[in-house]
């Protein structure tokens, strides 16, 4: 559907006139062929089609009409349903483009009431009496285009109930981002009804009916287990309705939901009763969770992918454990027994026996916290003698096979230069073409490079250290806008695991 200015139709609709005058390309030295065209007679099955939250998914109106010809022409006849406020010129009329053969339209109540809304302009519960007809277009200059009789239809919009709802606030991964609120899911046979599970931090959450805008939204009622409906932004001091900013308000009241404690939760609500349940469930126990020791430096945060934990560290000659706190304090895992091997997995919260790390390197750790099937994995690593970049912000595309290569420039370095697009991108350790393979990749989804060192997280999916975790299919990649693409210089270094990727 396209909303047009309709120019030579309108005049003639004006004087309800049957045929155009002119032909459709202005070539006036092409005369009509004389005689009139087959008259378009449009018939609605209602002029009062019934509009109310109740019905908007039934059927609003039907309309007909007879075929017009192209005079034997051969020409293609296509036909539009235009739609304007009673007595309009159809100056401004809304087109519904429908094609050749065409002689029937039929609409629901929530698509009539898009129509009046979006395309004309109406205004909740004001009734307004439309005008309709259909136009024939007639591919041909020899013969003039044909409109039909006109049918009032009388509409009173209305708000619909919420097909979809999203969940927004700091409480959730988005934030306060509209374009990034995750939706819900309506319940199936339940009018009203949405659910969703998932993780959600301590702050503040409400829900929207539109990413588009603030408007409409539910927030907590005046009871536990209830809903309120907000519709507008703003009031005056009498508590009327304010749609103009510029205008003396204030803001409507905004609640919202505290999330207290970081979590699972399950979220089941109705916005027809304006009810709502909010459950924590299952889950990861612990959402934090650091490398402690005097074999480190100084202590090391790790990545939570689920109930994984995952880090690159350099070790010294000393011990170490993992603790939920980067100051040592509250839960902890430890080595199960005391002088246990690297290489073993069993760990123990109880235990105090820290693992002893007696050669300095680079290791990887994975520790898996899942309640009843704790393991940790410390992995010496080794260098890559060859990184490559690989994704859509490369001239190689998703082509793994065809990903660039970097250059070495010492032991732990690698460096490029050249041209990023807009599109995405990380790096691969060995090229594996099942994409399972070894991968430096971004501490966070969309990663926009600030141009300075920041930390990469390095994950080998084909260890069993990953099997075990449940981590293979964590894929951060890093972000290159329009605004930012152009001629960078990336330096990678595996031993700090950082990179720089900077535009130059």
């Amino acid at each position: 559907m396209k909303k047009i200015l309709f120019g030579a139709a309108a005049m003639l609709l004006v004087f309800a006139a049957c045929q155009k005058s002119e032909n459709n390309n202005n070539d006036n030295t092409k005369p009509a062929t004389g005689g009139e065209n087959t008259p378009i007679t449009l018939k609605a099955s209602t002029t009062t089609p019934v509009m109310d939250r109740d019905h908007q998914n039934d059927e609003a109106l039907t309309l007909e009409w007879n075929a017009t010809t192209n005079m034997g022409t051969g020409a293609r006849v296509e036909y539009s349903i235009l739609i304007d406020l009673k007595g309009g010129s159809m100056e401004n009329a809304y087109e519904i483009s429908l094609g050749p053969n065409v002689t029937t339209y039929t609409c629901t109540v929530l698509e009539l009431n898009k129509i009046a809304k979006e395309e004309l302009g109406i205004e909740n519960d004001a009734t307004t009496e439309l005008d309709v007809c259909v136009y024939a277009t007639i591919k041909s200059s020899e013969v003039d285009d044909v409109i039909s009789n006109k049918v009032t239809i009388t509409v009173t919009p209305f708000e619909p109930k919420p097909s979809i709802l999203y969940l927004i606030g700091s409480a959730t991964e988005a934030g306060w981002e509209l374009a990034k609120a995750p939706a819900m899911t309506p319940i199936e046979g339940e009018d009203g009804g949405f659910t969703w599970s998932g993780e959600l931090f301590q702050g503040e959450l409400k829900f929207l009916v539109t990413t588009d805008g603030w408007v409409p939204s539910y927030g907590p009622g005046d009871s536990d287990g209830t809903l309120s409906y907000r519709d507008h932004l703003w009031e005056d001091e009498n508590g009327n309705r304010v749609d103009d900013e510029s205008l003396p308000h204030v803001d409507t009241p905004d609640p919202k939901f505290v999330i207290a404690e970081q979590g699972n939760y399950k979220i089941v609500l109705n916005i027809e009763k304006l009810t709502i349940t909010i459950t924590k469930t299952g889950g990861p126990k612990y959402f934090s969770m650091y490398a402690i020791g005097t074999a480190l430096d100084e202590p090391v945060e790790m990545l939570r992918s689920g109930y994984a934990f995952l880090a690159g560290a350099i070790f010294k000659a000393g011990n170490f454990h993992f603790n939920v706190q980067a100051d040592d304090s509250g839960d902890a895992y430890y080595a199960a027994a005391a002088g246990q091997d690297l290489s073993a997995t069993a760990v123990s919260q109880d235990s105090k026996a820290e693992w002893a790390v007696s050669t300095e390197g680079v290791y990887h750790l994975y520790l898996y916290a899942r309640e009843g099937k704790e393991k940790a994995f410390v992995v010496p690593f080794t260098p890559y003698e060859q990184i490559w970049i690989v994704g859509s912000a490369t001239d190689a595309g998703w082509d793994i096979a065809n990903s660039v290569p970097m250059t070495k420039t010492g032991t732990w370095e690698q460096t490029w230069q050249g041209n990023l697009k807009a599109g995405e991108l990380k790096f691969t350790c060995d090229c594996s073409t099942d994409w399972f393979g070894a991968w430096y990749l971004a501490q966070t989804t969309d990663k926009v490079p600030t141009g300075e060192p920041e930390k990469m997280i390095f994950i080998d999916k084909a260890s069993d250290a990953v099997a075990v975790t449940g981590i293979k299919e964590l894929d951060q990649k890093w972000i290159i806008t329009e605004d930012t693409a152009g001629y960078y210089t990336i330096t990678l270094n595996q031993q700090t695991e950082t990179v720089t990727i900077k535009k130059n």
